[in-house]
């Protein structure tokens, strides 16, 4: 009992330790957090089941209807047939001529009323009744496919939504891994100017430095703290953001790993032939399946509903009527002429059909453009990284030199931590490129429908 207890409890300490102090977070870990949260995601999977449901119930339209009917009431005065009195005396008066007898001379034939039947005070009847749709089963059809068409909308709206989560995670764990080095950059760049400003200030106690030298250098340390804040305040607000999505919202402070998937490249003629797999597009082609699938039903709708009809019939209580009954037969129904109805419904149809083969191809060429876009984000992140690349190495030689001078005598620590500041600068630049075109790859696999 008492193990059962501390599994939960260690479960909810490893998920609250995560980003923290604790482990980094990982980009698997908080996908599946944010895909368990989004209220975006729960919805759509609520509408691809309700949209399943739909297609359900379309199915079994097919299949025959089975109806059951009772009533039983109560009658102050029952059902019956009678003779009334005198009410054959004109058919037996004219029947003996007829047969040659004369005429009978009956004065009332029955002398009194005469009851045949009789029904009961409470009269039953049940009913059970199968109908087989026949011509029906076009229409039915066309509904059938257009429910699956919106079993595939609903899915695919669905699909998008997680790979939009899944693109903003992993912007958002790009974006903090950038600011991690753009935060050592503006410390490096801080220790610095103060250590600039340290020197200035001696160098004035021994009169070798004007006033105006050494305030110029403490606006320098005010103006590299500012840059400093601006990247640790870029760094909450990227923090909050991710935390709002996996469940943590309020954490300002979430440490991730720099662990990001690979993703391959093609060439240019290769994205945009993945255009039509853009999720929105394929959204739209479910979306003309169905508009399809509604003009068909629309015309159908001049076809006679004809149906396959048998049942029993039983009943108690009505006199000279058999207690038990069978029907088999042929239903037909057809609206000969209702004033156009029909018509526009057909209209209506193509209308909506039209709209949307034109938002598939709309949606088409729009993810053909932000496919070019993308592509060349890729190719400028390509240069930049080779440039930055060079940078890196004359930043990192320079650095060097100054450290060796430093320690010979030759030079002072303000111009070592110069070179460490723009060594780390070139740095931040490269790892800058370097996500610049993992973001531009993401946006492609994004884009061509294969995040």
């Amino acid at each position: 009992m008492k193990a059962r207890f501390l599994i939960p409890l260690f479960a909810a300490s490893t998920f609250c330790g995560l980003g923290l102090a604790g482990e980094p977070l990982t980009l698997d870990q908080a996908l599946s957090l944010a895909l368990q949260k989004s209220k975006a995601s729960q919805l759509g999977q609520t509408k691809v089941d309700t949209a399943a449901a739909e297609l359900t119930a379309a199915q079994r339209q097919r299949f025959a209807q089975v109806h059951v009917y009772g009533a039983s009431w109560y009658m102050k005065d029952p059902l019956e047939v009678k003779l009334a009195r005198g009410s054959l005396t004109s058919v037996l008066n004219g029947t003996g001529p007829a047969l040659g007898l004369g005429p009978l001379d009956v004065t009332a034939f029955p002398t009194n009323d005469l009851a045949l039947a009789r029904g009961s005070r409470t009269p039953s009847v049940g009913s059970l009744t199968v109908a087989q749709p026949l011509s029906q089963l076009w229409r039915i059809g066309s509904g059938v496919r257009a429910a699956g068409a919106g079993v595939a909308e609903a899915q695919r709206e669905l699909n998008h939504v997680n790979a939009r989560i899944r693109l903003d995670i992993e912007e958002l764990f790009v974006g903090l891994r950038v600011q991690t080095l753009r935060i050592s950059e503006k410390e490096a760049m801080l220790r610095w100017q103060e250590r600039r400003l340290h020197d200035a200030r001696v160098a004035r106690s021994a009169g070798e430095l004007l006033d105006d030298k050494v305030i110029g250098l403490g606006a320098a340390v005010i103006q590299a703290r500012a840059e400093l804040t601006r990247s640790r305040q870029e760094y909450a607000r990227l923090s909050l953001e991710l935390a709002d999505l996996i469940g943590r919202g309020g954490v300002d402070d979430l440490v991730v790993t720099d662990r990001l998937p690979t993703r391959e490249d093609r060439p240019l003629s290769d994205w945009i032939a993945q255009a039509a797999n853009n999720p929105e597009r394929l959204i739209a082609a479910a979306t003309l399946e169905r508009a399809t699938a509604g003009v068909r039903a629309a015309r159908q709708a001049y076809i006679p509903d004809v149906s396959l009809v048998g049942g029993v019939v039983r009943q108690d209580g009505v006199p000279l009527v058999a207690r038990d009954n069978g029907v088999v037969g042929v239903t037909l129904s057809w609206d000969v002429f209702d004033f156009g109805r029909r018509r526009a419904l057909v209209t209506r149809a193509l209308s909506q059909r039209r709209g949307a083969e034109l938002n598939q191809d709309r949606l088409e060429e729009e993810a053909a453009r932000r496919l070019r876009l993308a592509h060349q984000d890729l190719v400028f992140a390509d240069e930049r990284i080779a440039l930055a690349h060079e940078a890196v190495s004359f930043r990192r030689r320079a650095s060097e030199l100054a450290h060796q001078s430093a320690t010979n005598g030759l030079a002072l620590e303000a111009a070592t931590l110069e070179t460490d500041a723009e060594l780390r600068k070139a740095e931040a630049d490269l790892f800058d490129a370097n996500c610049q075109r993992h973001i531009a790859l993401l946006h492609l696999h994004y884009l061509a429908g294969q995040l």
